[in-house]
């Protein structure tokens, strides 16, 4: 006997097939969107550029010293915010440096000596303090920083105006929460996120194009690359610019004059207002020349090899990356920076695994141009059973340490101590453990106080 199904579990069963067919017909439309769209951006060379220069880093996993002392996980735990390196030495007076930062505990620190003159600057998730001797001044960075200084009488008596105001409190709160690992406000809102998606689509709407394979030659060696090209436009990057960070503009010669005036003592005032004007117009100089093709060369490896650009601005400026190791590409770099007036930057790094020894060494040279003497400095560290040697030169300034390896963990931190000419150790790491704040005798708000008590206290400590 055949059995008829109901009309309306029929109609329903239809529309369960139509409803189906739909949602896999959407299903396979997006995924093919996806495609294409993943398609499009892998074959970007933006994109090329940055997983094969990640190839390039990745390799230095296969140094000596990373086989020994875990140096390439140090490194990328240090990358991340764990920071911990130290040098300090007796000879011509005693010499520290402190450099700790822990970004999960947005904590900061950096201390300097000789003799008995210090510094120190100290940085948490609001408050930065800079020590002098043992006062320090306190600047609340992470709380309405320019409007604070906006209605500080201190600025106001130093003539700085308003577009320096912005300048420098942007600067320095940006420098400040990039220290501490500190892009919250109060209300624990991200602060200027919107930079990074600015980056990233400024990135990835630069002009680029694949230039062909070539043969390119690299520490003595010829490679088979293939070549792409990005092109930096001056007037996108300038209006990117001023998309994340304003237009606005710092002059604080105005500062330095009247701070000269009542303070002679402090002669390094201008030195360092031409320091500022200098790096603006070396900034300057570059974005005038118009745009700049920025080559970059990868080989079969899909490792990056050489980044390069030639002929930029009217200084006919070249630069140039290269990686050339032997045994891993990452092994040896060069940086290399002329102009046609003859002026030069070489940056030279090699790693060292040879005769039972491991070790990295590090070069500068530098030509100035204009008649100017030529400089050089370089360090180099090398790595025995349980010893090291240290050499550090800068002109004709030479430091040499025979140090013992007093402790290590891998992939954490290193230490080493001398004991000789003179005493002394480095340390280096990513083992910031806990980040106290320094104490002091005295400290100021430099932005909320008056102008006799800024004075007072500014001179007790040039006094001292």
């Amino acid at each position: 006997m055949k059995v008829m199904m109901p009309m309306q579990k029929q109609t329903n069963k239809k529309k369960y097939k139509r409803i189906i067919v739909i949602v896999s017909a959407c299903i396979a439309a997006l995924l093919i969107a996806v495609s294409i769209i993943l398609f499009h951006l892998m074959g970007k060379p933006q994109i090329r550029l940055a997983h094969a220069m990640t190839n390039t880093i990745n390799s230095a996993q296969n140094s000596a010293m990373n086989q020994r002392f875990g140096t390439y996980e140090m490194w990328k735990n240090m990358i991340g915010g764990k920071q911990n390196m130290s040098w300090e030495d007796s000879d011509n007076g005693n010499v520290q440096i402190v450099l700790r930062r822990d970004a999960e505990q947005h904590r900061f620190l950096l201390e300097t000596g000789i003799s008995d003159q210090n510094f120190k600057l100290y940085v948490n998730k609001k408050t930065s303090l800079i020590y002098i001797g043992d006062k320090a001044i306190r600047i609340q960075y992470a709380d309405n920083l320019i409007t604070n200084m906006s209605n500080s009488s201190v600025v106001s008596l130093l003539g700085i105006d308003n577009e320096t105001v912005y300048s420098f409190g942007q600067a320095y709160e940006n420098c400040m929460r990039l220290a501490a690992n500190n892009y919250t406000d109060d209300n624990g809102k991200p602060v200027n996120t919107d930079v990074i998606q600015k980056t990233v689509k400024y990135f990835m709407g630069m002009e680029s194009a694949k230039e062909g394979r070539q043969s390119v030659s690299i520490g003595g060696q010829t490679q088979e690359c293939d070549v792409y090209s990005i092109l930096f436009d001056a007037d996108d990057f300038n209006n990117y610019l001023d998309d994340c960070f304003g237009t606005h503009d710092m002059d604080l010669q105005p500062a330095y004059e009247f701070i000269s005036k009542y303070m002679p003592q402090i002669d390094t005032i201008d030195n360092t207002a031409d320091l500022v004007h200098d790096i603006k117009q070396f900034v300057d100089d570059i974005l005038t020349g118009g745009n700049i093709r920025i080559y970059f060369a990868v080989n079969d490896s899909d490792e990056l090899v050489k980044l390069y650009a030639d002929e930029i601005s009217d200084s006919n400026l070249s630069v140039s990356l290269s990686f050339y190791g032997s045994d891993y590409v990452a092994q040896n770099y060069e940086f290399r920076a002329d102009d046609k007036s003859g002026r030069s930057l070489v940056f030279d790094k090699s790693d060292i695994d040879k005769n039972a020894e491991t070790g990295i060494t590090y070069s500068v040279y530098v030509n100035p141009g204009n008649d100017l003497p030529e400089m050089s400095a370089g360090m180099t560290v090398t790595f025995g059973e349980d010893t090291a040697h240290i050499d550090i030169s800068a002109g004709d300034t030479d430091i040499s340490r025979d140090a013992q390896i007093s402790d290590c963990k891998k992939g954490s931190f290193m230490e080493l101590t001398w004991d000789g000419e003179s005493t002394g150790g480095l340390h280096i790491g990513c083992d910031p453990d806990s980040i106290d704040k320094p104490e002091y005798s005295d400290s100021l708000d430099i932005f909320d106080t008056d102008i006799i008590s800024a004075y007072k206290f500014v001179s007790d400590i040039m006094k001292r």
